[in-house]
């Protein structure tokens, strides 16, 4: 079985992108918008 988490990065590796990293960021940011709006709407549902 494969490790779960990755270790350092080899020494003389490139680092990932700056793109691909804010890239990340900001899907995990709008993918945690969207999760609080669902509940936010779902919850005033419920008492409306």
């Amino acid at each position: 079985m494969p490790p779960i988490i990755e270790g350092p990065p080899e020494p003389g590796s490139l680092p990932k992108s700056l793109v691909q990293r804010l890239g990340w960021f900001v899907g995990i940011w709008l993918a945690s918008l969207a999760a609080v709006a669902v509940v936010a709407y779902g919850l005033r549902a419920l008492i409306l």
